[in-house]
């Protein structure tokens, strides 16, 4: 990053990049994800399906391609469809696993080492609009934080971000085929947003359209969204979010753990690759099957917590019933 970057990325929370993916990268990846399409649609509300850790989403698991699908219209219009380690699902996208132009911006913003916490494909349909979240300190996990230089003036990284996003262009954006809106500055607010979900509704808000092979990295603390896509076509745009390898998945199919990759994806990478990613889970350990379990425990704990939450409330209401019976006897 250079000068005027930093201090772009440090007013506004993100920086769009122009041309940061070669034709030939673009052509390769916009050709394997027309070609799945089809498949990720029409089977998204097939069986298998599985809940998510953290939210209410229900996706389907695609055992063969390692994928995980769902669709996701909270924001209201037309479906957007979203598909979770889609690194797995064609040999054609293994160009983003340690995109080294991508990797030049990533790592000012964040520790290394580094991990890919999250991976999708967006498919957003004509009337989808991505209702608008975030902005502010609002989920420790997603902090923006600046690194001040050394006593001697020198420094490695100017930023400490904990999830660092990066949309690719795989097509031209414009305004009319709903592009990423983000409110400026929002990043640094102390007050979570009054404006609700509708990113036409609020001040502010503004469309980032893109040109194929542009990119945008921003922080997960701008407060962002989709605008209305009023095209016919469907808009398809690529997904990675970077994090110090400590920081847990921020996907909703294996939120808080790893990212899932299948031995057959695996097999694909170089060393370097490799070390942007967990390696497969044990052979027989099925993805959705482990998910569920981890989900399940955490309710079991859950439930547990609030058993003993109970049972001291029960014991002190036994106390005083103890203790007005001798005040009265008194």
């Amino acid at each position: 990053m250079d000068d005027r970057e930093r201090y772009h990325f440090d007013l506004h929370g993100y920086l769009h990049v122009t041309g940061l993916l070669t034709q030939q990268e673009v052509a390769q990846a916009l050709s394997a994800m027309e070609a799945l399409e089809h498949r990720f649609v029409s089977t998204v509300h097939d069986e298998p399906k599985y809940d998510s850790l953290n939210t209410r989403t229900e996706y389907h698991y695609d055992a063969e391609l390692g994928t995980s699908t769902y669709e996701a219209n909270h924001g209201g219009g037309g479906p957007q469809y979203v598909v979770d380690d889609f690194l797995n699902s064609d040999p054609a996208f293994d160009l983003f696993v340690g995109h080294a132009k991508t990797l030049e911006y990533v790592r000012e913003l964040a520790e290394s080492p580094l991990r890919i916490v999250s991976s999708e494909l967006r498919y957003r349909h004509r009337g989808n609009i991505t209702g608008t979240h975030m902005g502010g300190p609002i989920d420790s996990r997603n902090r923006y934080t600046f690194v001040p230089p050394n006593s001697d003036g020198s420094t490695n990284r100017h930023f400490d971000l904990l999830a660092v996003r990066v949309l690719y262009a795989l097509h031209d954006v414009p305004v009319e085929n709903g592009p990423l809106c983000i409110v400026p500055g929002s990043h640094k607010s102390n007050f979570q947003s009054p404006y609700g979900k509708d990113p036409l509704q609020e001040p502010g808000m503004i469309p980032l359209p893109m040109a194929a092979g542009d990119a945008l990295f921003f922080t997960e603390n701008l407060r962002h969204g989709g605008y209305p896509n009023v095209m016919d076509r469907v808009r398809k745009t690529v997904h990675i979010c970077y994090a110090p390898a400590w920081v847990g998945s921020q996907s909703p199919a294996h939120w808080g753990g790893d990212v899932f990759v299948t031995p057959e994806a695996w097999a694909r990478y170089s060393e370097v690759q490799r070390s942007f990613l967990p390696p497969p889970m044990p052979s027989g350990a099925r993805h959705p099957e482990q998910m569920a379990i981890k989900r399940l425990t955490a309710q079991v704990e859950y439930l547990r917590e609030k058993n003993s939450q109970l049972a001291s409330a029960l014991e002190q209401q036994s106390r005083k019933r103890t203790l007005l019976q001798r005040l009265l006897k008194s």
